[in-house]
């Protein structure tokens, strides 16, 4: 028997046990009872842990509980004793009247999952976040499942490239959506969780060797679940233990032995043990089942390794898995990265307080940042890739700008308008923002300066760039300057001690210049928005230096004389990378459309390897895992781990729709289907587009998304799946009236649109096209493509009667019949003669 189908058998025997219509009758003893392997609790913490955990934290999560520790404890407003439990003092004066109340909580949990009712779930208040989803995981309807057994909500959003800060409700929604109906529910939370640990897991070995720690030492600390290091530990290690932010992963060792995992729950501070020390708390999540000296390697991330705190690097974990995890601790890295999950405690249970909380969030930089993905949307034409797309560009990478921060608005501002800026322009900016009056040096250190050395490449001296760029846009009547080549505008003038200033018509020229440092200074308007995003479409001659970079011819001089050099000019994925890089707490998106038509390895060139997640550049400014050398500029570059990837494909395009495989081991994919369904989602406002939506004839009523889910239906028998035909073809219906009006409409949609597709998709073969539109069961007048027997005497019509074609006497005729189009029968007949 698999783990899977051991892990089947135990659900059932819970059921078996617990089924729904016991739980309003449990008592408190059924409920919760210490040293007991059979109480509803027991099961659901532990018996079924493999199932989705929810093991660690305070027993309160339970609301009320039968206590180990019978030592006498003090009572208060929010959590309350007795001799035998512990329970939260808002459910009640007692155990008994607080369970009571907990009992209902189960009950009404149970009932929302039978019914498949996320969104109550969601709101409900009453119990932990983590308790009631396991709760109503293991009460679902298994055949038609809407929950997987992952309670934590980044492993969730990673997976479907959502922020954990999203509800649970919809990145379960979200999550099943990319369930495979032949994949059972343990095996796809498993594929989640095996995707979570993959991109996310980091855990670092700490050591408490035999010196400068005695085993009386290293037992207080283990007692008070502190961890210490000396600042000055060599290789930066202590530095590194000072910096690991809180929620951090690693594993202890009292030299070669291990000891315990745990996760940082506080930053450092300094430690009683001496000078230099620092001290972190953590929070303990697997002690080691044995404790034996480990020698398998002497990596540096080995008990055996001559280090203090290290990080298992990421090509090093299955080795560290195999060797180490699972004969030491019973575990291996999609449990470590559940039991890790997100560092946030459940909600209580009542007011809603939690009795412990955290010292400190996980959070890089200021706002959460989720791990950067590639993913292509693919799918049948018509099915809403486009659409799909732009909702997803407007809901993350276009938000308001009245939502960020002043500076967050000028950052960005600054890389689209100023980064873009020819350098006397940029210049002019500066020495305007400067108050009109600067050096060289001040010039050369100003933001705006720096945005245009980083868009042009930081190969070049800027002082220098500048020197000459103030000197040829100088007026000609300048004292100061001797240099003989003069560009317009001229600007500029210098003073006898090199400050520059603006000089001749400035202000005409630098008139936009001036209202955007204005603008600038003034902040951000509320009613605007920040793109985030860049917007590309592949085709046949797009190339390297479109996408990446290459040379651009630009006018320099007077314009009318034609002086033509050429630039090495950034393209639209190094622009945008460029943009990411200046606000690292922002995540930006490149758009593709229509990826596969694109020449991949020339598009890319050597970025297809610098686009994979794990060789992105990080946020903190440390050294980025692959940098690569530009081959126009020579740069150094690497993809910024703030980026995704998003492409667009259409897999009707039979020319093109094999992908670069390069490309496609580096993408997800996320099919997009034409959407039939016959109810919205209440969560999705844009679900089910067909949903009643009639054509009201004569003849009766024309359900569209019925039509088209029959249509779609023989199109997969007699072809395949990505030749389906997408529901917004007919959404466009939605917006005429109902009655003639709309049947018109629909006419003009499977004349002009729906049948010369299918004449497409089947090469003209007439007989697989009568099938599909169902004229083979029609009536002739319904028919939209009608067959006939080719007859002897149309034969001899064409070729006289001695044409010896016997043979093909019996051939069939095919004619498109025009009459149809206007005839109700022809669209009920698609979907009601096989009802």
């Amino acid at each position: 028997m698999s783990d899977f189908q051991q892990q089947y058998a135990l659900w059932d025997e819970f059921l078996s046990a617990w089924p729904a219509s016991r739980l309003s009758m449990m008592t408190l003893e059924e409920y919760s009872q210490a040293g007991s392997k059979d109480s509803f609790t027991y099961w659901i913490e532990s018996r079924l842990d493999e199932l989705g955990s929810i093991w660690g934290g305070s027993s309160f999560k339970f609301g009320v509980f039968s206590r180990k520790d019978t030592k006498d404890k003090e009572s208060g407003t929010k959590l309350s004793y007795s001799d035998t439990h512990g329970w939260y003092s808002t459910l009640g004066t007692t155990a008994e009247a607080a369970f009571v109340q907990v009992r209902s909580f189960v009950v009404q949990v149970a009932d929302w999952a039978v019914k498949g009712d996320l969104d109550s779930i969601e709101t409900f208040e009453h119990l932990g976040e983590a308790f009631k989803w396991k709760i109503a995981f293991h009460y679902q309807n298994r055949q038609t499942p809407v929950i997987v057994d992952i309670f934590k909500r980044a492993p969730l959003a990673v997976f479907v490239g959502d922020i954990a800060s999203q509800r649970m409700a919809a990145l379960q929604k979200s999550a099943l959506a990319q369930r495979q109906n032949d994949i059972g529910i343990l095996e796809f939370g498993h594929q989640i969780w095996e995707a979570w640990s993959q991109k996310n897991l980091a855990i670092w070995k700490l050591s408490h060797g035999d010196q400068p720690f005695t085993p009386a030492e290293r037992q207080t600390f283990m007692d008070d679940l502190k961890v210490a290091v000396h600042k000055d530990t060599g290789k930066e290690q202590g530095k590194k233990f000072a910096e690991a932010p809180v929620g951090t992963l690693f594993f202890l060792c009292h030299g070669n032995s291990p000891q315990r995992i745990g996760q940082f729950t506080s930053v450092a501070t300094p430690c009683d043990k001496g000078d230099g020390w620092l001290q972190r708390d953590y929070r303990l999540l697997k002690p080691a089942i044995r404790t034996d000296r480990y020698t398998r390697n002497s990596k540096y991330w080995s008990p055996q390794g001559n280090s203090t705190f290290s990080q298992v690097g990421a090509h090093d974990l299955p080795e560290f898995e195999t060797t180490f995890l699972k004969p030491y601790f019973g575990t291996d890295l999609a449990e470590l990265a559940a039991l890790s999950g997100e560092f946030i405690e459940a909600a209580s249970l009542g007011g809603g307080m939690s009795p412990t909380k955290p010292a400190q969030a996980l959070i890089i930089g200021t706002k959460p940042i989720v791990t950067c993905f590639n993913r292509i949307y693919y799918g049948p034409p018509g099915t809403g890739k486009t659409y799909t797309l732009m909702q997803l560009l407007k809901r993350d990478y276009e938000p308001q700008a009245a939502s960020i921060t002043t500076e967050e608005w000028r950052t960005q501002i600054i890389g689209e308008k100023i980064a873009v800026l020819k350098w006397w322009e940029g210049a002019a900016a500066a020495l305007y923002d400067l108050g009109g009056k600067a050096k060289v040096a001040d010039i050369a250190e100003h933001r705006f300066i720096q945005a245009i050395t980083a868009a042009n490449g930081s190969n070049r001296n800027v002082r220098q760039t500048l020197w000459r760029t103030l000197q040829n846009h100088t007026v000609d009547e300048s004292t100061t300057v001797k240099v003989k080549k003069r560009l317009s505008p001229a600007v500029f003038d210098k003073t006898a001690d090199s400050v520059w200033q603006f000089a001749g018509d400035w202000q005409d020229a630098c008139a936009d210049l001036v209202t955007l440092v204005c603008q600038l200074k003034a902040g951000q308007q509320d009613a605007a928005t920040v793109q985030r995003y860049s917007f590309v479409t592949f085709h046949q001659s797009y190339g390297y230096e479109e996408f990446v970079e290459g040379l651009r011819p630009v006018l320099n001089g007077d314009a009318e004389a034609g002086e033509v050099e050429y630039e090495i000019r950034p393209g639209a994925f190094k622009e945008l990378c460029r943009k990411a890089r200046q606000a690292p707490d922002q995540r930006f998106a490149m758009v593709i459309d229509e990826i596969n038509r694109g020449n991949i390895s020339k598009i890319f060139g050597e970025l297809i390897t610098l686009i994979e997640p794990d060789k992105r550049a990080p946020l903190d400014g440390s050294k980025p895992p692959l940098e690569l050398t530009l081959a126009y500029s020579g740069e150094k570059f690497s993809v910024p781990a703030n980026v995704d990837i998003i492409g667009t494909m259409n897999t009707a395009d039979r020319s093109l729709a094999l992908l670069d495989t390069a490309l496609r081991r580096r993408f997800d994919f996320v099919a997009l289907l034409p959407d039939t369904r016959a109810e919205k989602d209440a969560d999705d406002p844009y679900s089910a587009p067909l949903a009643g939506l009639v054509v009201t004839t004569a003849n009766g009523a024309i359900d569209v998304g019925r039509m088209l889910e029959r249509i779609n239906e023989r199109i997969e028998a007699l072809y395949d799946r990505d030749h389906c035909i997408g529901h917004a073809y007919l959404t466009v219906l939605t917006n005429v009236d109902d009655g003639h009006a709309r049947f018109e409409k629909l006419a003009d949609i499977f004349r002009n649109r729906i049948v010369p597709l299918l004449e497409e998709y089947f090469f003209e073969d007439w007989r697989k096209i009568r099938l599909v539109l169902g004229d083979n069961q029609k009536s002739e007048p319904a028919q939209f493509i009608t067959e006939s027997d080719a007859h002897e005497q149309h034969l001899s019509d064409l070729f006289g009667n001695d044409h010896g074609l016997d043979s093909y006497a019996t051939k069939r005729r095919y004619q498109s019949q025009s009459s149809a189009f206007a005839k109700p029968a022809a669209y009920l007949g698609i979907y009601q003669s096989l009802a």
